[in-house]
């Protein structure tokens, strides 16, 4: 991985942090995504100790917002002359329904709204920087979902594991296509399923948080779960 720069969101834990200190111990450039300043600095500093290198931009932004998501990739295309991978690993899960200041449902717009428009908008600083390389991380959750055309944004009802799955499904299905669409460029797309990893994903979201701090001992490690994104990257 020297001399690729790789761009992760949600790079500040879990498996986003682990993906960013495996591809920083192959040489790779990082471009790390948070949205807490003192987490994003804690970041760098924890793989400039584990890996020793310092090749590390840090970049602020609250994924949840399309608008900030716009500012994000022109703060990229401005600072990051280059670009050869786009980790979309920024992800949660809310058990109660949730507006943005956009006026989505979060969980749409925040797994699934932000790296397709991310994505759309570093795509051709990606051509121009081929080979190169699209990894959204998804869940085999998504096998159980549909997309609900009818009440996508839960307003007629609402249940947090339906509007994950949902936004999970919403992920595969823009992979694929968008893989289709690529062909003969240089530039890849695919999509992955970490496993059930024990990290801070869901952890204060009522009974489903409660569920995965007890089951955190029978659960992948985040270093483990980061595997197959940094196989794909």
């Amino acid at each position: 991985m020297k001399g690729r720069v790789v761009l992760i969101t949600g790079a500040t834990s879990g498996i986003g942090k682990e993906t960013a200190i495996g591809l920083a111990r192959m040489g790779a450039t990082l471009v790390l995504v948070g949205r807490d300043h003192t987490k994003a600095e804690q970041t760098a500093s924890e793989i400039a100790e584990r890996t020793g290198s310092r090749d590390v931009t840090m970049l602020l932004a609250d994924l949840s917002s399309m608008k900030e998501v716009r500012r994000l990739s022109e703060e990229v295309m401005k600072t990051i002359p280059r670009l050869h991978v786009l980790v979309n690993n920024a992800g949660g899960i809310f058990m109660r329904r949730q507006i943005t200041a956009d006026g989505y449902e979060l969980t749409f717009a925040l797994n699934h709204l932000s790296p397709f428009l991310l994505t759309n908008l570093l795509l051709d600083l990606l051509k121009k920087n081929a080979p190169a390389r699209i990894v959204t991380v998804a869940s085999m959750s998504h096998f159980v979902s549909r997309i609900d055309f009818e009440d996508l944004m839960g307003e007629r009802r609402y249940n947090g594991f339906r509007a994950y799955n949902q936004s999970k499904l919403a992920n595969v299905l823009f992979t694929y296509e968008l893989a289709r669409r690529l062909k003969g460029t240089g530039v890849t797309a695919n999509c992955l399923h970490p496993g059930p990893v024990a990290s801070n994903f869901g952890r204060d979201q009522g009974f489903f948080g409660f569920l995965t701090r007890i089951g955190a001992p029978f659960l992948l490690s985040p270093k483990r779960g980061a595997k197959n994104s940094i196989y794909l990257a």
